[in-house]
């Protein structure tokens, strides 16, 4: 699967994408909020996107909120990826757009699980948009 990772710290960027090419995704990279609303307002934007909160341009939930202000019949699902673990900001990423949120420093096998539900979610609108 395609996946975009939206994510300005470099090491932060490359430990990201190396655990998810290890398990066969192809990364399409940005390294702040504006590279990844271009990337995700593309005709062949990628299906998911994991977004860190914090970077330079635009916040990951600003790219939430643009992207769910997109008209298609296949969105992107959208995980926030941030240090920000209180409740209220939990509930800020959710209500910008977001489909999940996960916060740092974050277990390799939940982020590959969470992964795996928004790959059966997109799986699941596009069997439905075919009927």
């Amino acid at each position: 699967m395609r996946i975009l990772i939206a994510e300005d710290d470099p090491t932060s960027l490359m430990m990201l994408s190396g655990i998810l090419e290890k398990r066969g995704h192809e990364c399409v990279k940005a390294r702040n909020g504006t590279e990844a609303w271009e990337a995700l307002s593309q005709p062949d934007a990628p299906k998911m996107a994991i977004l860190d909160w914090m970077m330079p341009g635009m916040t990951g939930p600003e790219v939430c909120e643009r992207v769910r202000s997109m008209e298609t019949n296949a969105a992107p699902y959208l995980i926030l990826l941030t240090a920000r673990d209180d409740t209220s900001s939990v509930v800020q990423g959710l209500k910008s757009g977001a489909d999940d949120y996960l916060s740092k420093p974050y277990d390799p096998d939940e982020l590959l699980a969470r992964i795996n539900v928004g790959r059966r979610i997109l799986d699941l609108q596009t069997r439905l948009t075919q009927r």
